[in-house]
This record gives C-alpha cells, sequence and structure tokens, in this order.
C-alpha cells in the first residue's frame, strides 16, 4: 500500500506576503497571526517572521497591540518599502528624474511622473530624505522633443507588444500628402528625442523606420504576426548613422580643421567610427554607412570647419546646399 503524500501549500512569495500584510495594517484590520496565516495559507511561525522583517529590516512602525490583539501601524506610512538602493544607484534616479524634464507641457508628462512616483514611494524615508537633497545640482536641456501624441505612443505600443498588424496613414519628409501603410510593427526607439517604429512593410515586403509624428489614423488590425528570430534592432541599425538605413554602403571621410578637431573627439559619435589625428591638428572622421541623409545634416551643421572627402554623392549634397544656402542669403 503507498503512502499518500503529504500535501504542501503552495504560498505567496515573501514580497507578496508582506504587501498583503502591509495592506491589512493600512486598512487599520488589526491583523494577528492566526488570521493572516489562514488568509495566506502559511504558519503563524512565517507571518511572525515577515513582520518581524517589515519592523527591523524594513523599518515600519508595526507594533502589537494587546488591547485589540493584533499588529498595527503606530505612524502613518504612506508606501510599502519595497526598493532598497545605493547612494549611487539613488543619483541615478535623480538623473532619471532630471531627464524627464524636457517633456514637460507634453502628452508624456503625467504618466513619466506618475511612473517615477511610485518608484520613489518604494523607497525608504532616509533615501527619500537624500532625494530632496540631491535635487538640485543636475539638469537637462534638450534641443527640442518629439510633438508625437500620448494616443500614437500608446497604440505603437501595444502593437508592438502583442506582435499586431498595424494599418496608419504615414507622411513622410518632403511629401504633400499622406500615404496607407499596411506594417508589423518591430522595435520602438528614441533617437534624439523623436520617437520612431522599425516594421516589415507588408506592401514592400521590406524594413521601413516610420516617425511617430508623421502617423495618423492608427489601426490595429487585431491579426497577430511573429517576430522574424534574425531581426536584431542593433544589426539593424549599425551602418545608420541615426535610424535610417539602405540598401548601399558608403565610406564616409570627412575632413575637419583644427578648431573642430577638439569637439569631434570629445564624443563618441557611432560605435564604427575611426578618427585619425593628423600632424597639422586637424582629424579626419571616417565611418561605413548604409543612408547618407542624417550624417549629410550632421556635416553641414559644423559649418566651414568641415570638408567631405569622401563618397562623390555625399560631396555633390553638400556642394548643392552650400550653393542654396548663398542663393537664399
Amino acid at each position: 500500500m503507498q503512502k499518500k503524500k503529504k500535501a504542501v501549500l503552495q504560498s505567496r512569495p515573501p514580497l507578496g506576503r508582506m504587501l498583503h500584510i502591509h495592506d491589512e495594517l493600512k486598512q487599520n484590520r488589526l491583523p494577528n497571526a492566526t488570521s493572516l496565516s489562514k488568509q495566506l495559507e502559511v504558519v503563524a511561525k512565517t507571518i511572525n517572521r515577515d513582520i518581524a522583517y517589515m519592523r527591523d529590516q524594513l523599518g515600519l512602525p508595526v507594533q502589537w497591540d494587546a488591547q485589540s490583539n493584533g499588529y498595527l501601524y503606530t505612524s502613518y506610512v504612506d508606501g510599502f518599502p519595497t526598493v532598497q538602493i545605493s547612494e549611487g544607484e539613488l543619483f541615478a534616479l535623480l538623473v532619471a528624474q532630471k531627464a524627464l524634464e524636457p517633456y514637460t507641457g507634453t502628452p508624456f508628462q503625467a504618466p513619466l511622473e506618475s511612473a517615477l512616483q511610485k518608484l520613489s514611494e518604494g523607497l525608504k524615508d532616509k533615501v527619500l530624505i537624500s532625494l530632496d537633497r540631491l535635487d538640485t545640482p543636475v539638469s537637462f536641456k534638450s534641443a527640442g522633443i518629439s510633438n508625437a501624441d500620448l494616443e500614437t505612443f500608446q497604440i505603437v505600443t501595444r502593437a508592438v507588444e502583442q506582435q499586431q498588424e498595424l494599418h496608419f496613414d504615414y507622411k513622410k519628409l518632403g511629401a504633400s500628402d499622406y500615404q496607407q501603410r499596411r506594417t508589423e510593427p518591430l522595435h520602438l526607439c528614441c533617437v534624439e528625442n523623436q520617437w520612431y517604429v522599425v516594421c516589415h512593410d507588408l506592401q514592400r515586403d521590406a524594413l521601413r523606420t516610420f516617425a511617430l509624428v508623421r502617423m495618423r489614423n492608427l489601426q490595429p488590425t487585431g491579426k497577430h504576426f511573429k517576430r522574424p528570430q534574425h531581426f536584431n534592432i542593433q544589426n539593424h541599425l549599425k551602418d545608420a548613422f541615426g535610424v535610417f538605413v539602405g540598401a548601399h554602403k558608403y565610406k564616409v571621410r570627412v575632413h575637419f580643421d583644427s578648431w573642430a578637431a577638439q569637439l569631434i573627439q570629445e564624443k563618441n559619435w557611432h560605435p564604427a567610427q575611426a578618427i585619425e589625428t593628423l600632424d597639422d591638428g586637424c582629424v579626419e572622421f571616417r565611418i561605413e554607412l548604409a543612408d547618407l541623409f542624417e550624417i549629410e545634416r550632421w556635416i553641414l551643421s559644423w559649418g566651414s570647419h568641415a570638408k567631405v572627402l569622401a563618397p562623390p554623392e555625399l560631396k555633390n549634397r553638400i556642394r548643392e546646399h552650400a550653393q542654396a544656402i548663398l542663393a537664399n542669403s
């Protein structure tokens, strides 16, 4: 005759139990080990151990009240301290908070602030004090924030996460009107404060990158697709100066004078870049790219301090821009 296996209770993880205990205490229900052990399906010893941890390690004001035969909070508790971080991590949180400031006044402000607030509420009181104390020496300034609206962002995000086909009207840069696109959205990315979604364009059977700000009439179809296993955003963008890639590769060489040389060497512009310092203090910037549009704008921003050496296509485009600028002056 086989022995019956002893039943094993599937209890919640420790954090889940403590969150439940916290909720009972915050609602002033005066729970005790007996009532909590029944609710959470664990032995009273486990409850006592959880409460001791909450009091001694998390610093929560938990106290036994003999008169009511239950536990209570002796002072107001806002949120459960689920996160414990070091001073270095705290400073990183502060930097994240400051990084959100450019989104003030945009549709993204409220959800971003709400998310950061929830993170902050999970910290111990002593950490929150430090956050206030460090709240001034870091700031961010952005050259411009995308005007993409929150609804568009949410629809695209859901479509990417749920791997769902997305139809929308899109106005290409320089185009006079919108065109309908049928896509399988693969990846959402933010480059230079502009949100883009990389998609498989079903009509063109090719990967295309769309700026969210140029999309309208978004329609999730409910039809799901399987994201290609071979798709990798790092590989897709490795030959892009920003987000745009094409079929042809260009070996770009740009000469920067001695004034711009220091500025060029102070930043890592692209993982594949190479910078050679010349004897006269100038530098030569080299990179291989699959599209010239974004580096073209970058070179123009340096004015007379930059000279394109290769490829010929890029030299001609820069020359045409320079002539147009002179004609419009």
